[in-house]
């Protein structure tokens, strides 16, 4: 079964250029034309500027134009991410149809940069944050077809992408992520997740019962603030809290 992430996906490099360099990559490898992030909602207890949190790969002309003009506001993307947990994907036509023209102008101006088809995911945090990450296409099916085939990967690198990002931001507010230890089964649960196995594969594999797979999974999701075991499992790995 193939692991969430690849060797390339985690290397020494930090912060932006880190996300830009990994990222990019990413794209480039599965024949996609960019990526986005932007948090939309900032956690409770730690508010900041969510412009300073846009990391993209969108050519610069777009990313002033869509900054000056706070089009984050407006874009029916992040409209959509802010009432829905699921991850949908966008283009032109049908999509639109909900939609009201200042809404609409965003992708018209968009498509001038061949910026027409897209796969979002909504990110939610444990404070009340979310975020929304994009990856991008010109061609509809392409999109489609290459996103079914890695979606455990592209799912990865959204959750990956939004801790950075926060923690980035954090630790430029003065509050830094605080050390968490995980024990030797939380570990194991979360590694064997890391490469795919489902709970009952991981019970087998630790000779343990599904119930206990889960309990470890679930106490470890909630020392590291994960949404879920796959979100702890790719936070673990970046901290180093696995291998």
């Amino acid at each position: 079964m193939t692991p969430w992430l690849t060797e390339s996906d985690y290397q020494s490099e930090d912060g932006g250029a880190h996300i830009h360099t990994r990222m990019g990559a990413m794209v480039d490898e599965l024949g996609l034309d960019h990526y986005s992030f932007l948090v939309l909602r900032p956690p409770r207890s730690k508010p900041f500027e969510i412009g300073d949190t846009f990391r993209t790969s969108y050519p610069d002309a777009w990313i002033n134009r869509y900054m000056a003009l706070r089009y984050f506001e407006v874009d029916p993307v992040a409209t959509l991410a802010l009432k829905t947990i699921r991850p949908f994907y966008w283009g032109q036509g049908r999509f639109l149809r909900g939609f009201k023209k200042p809404q609409r102008l965003v992708f018209d101006e968009a498509r001038a940069f061949r910026i027409t088809y897209g796969l979002s995911i909504p990110v939610r945090g444990t404070d009340g944050e979310l975020s929304v990450f994009t990856v991008v296409s010109s061609d509809k099916r392409h999109l489609r077809d290459v996103t079914r085939g890695a979606h455990s990967r592209i799912f990865a690198a959204a959750f990956d992408t939004h801790d950075r990002v926060l923690q980035d931001m954090a630790e430029r507010h003065g509050a830094p992520e605080g050390a968490v230890t995980l024990s030797i089964r939380e570990r194991e649960c979360l590694a064997w997740t890391l490469e795919g196995k489902t709970a009952g594969e991981i019970a087998t594999i630790l000779s343990l019962s599904v119930s206990t797979v889960n309990h470890h999974a679930s106490s470890a999701s909630r020392k590291l603030g994960s949404l879920n075991k796959h979100h702890a499992a790719v936070k673990a790995l970046r901290n180093g809290l696995i291998q």
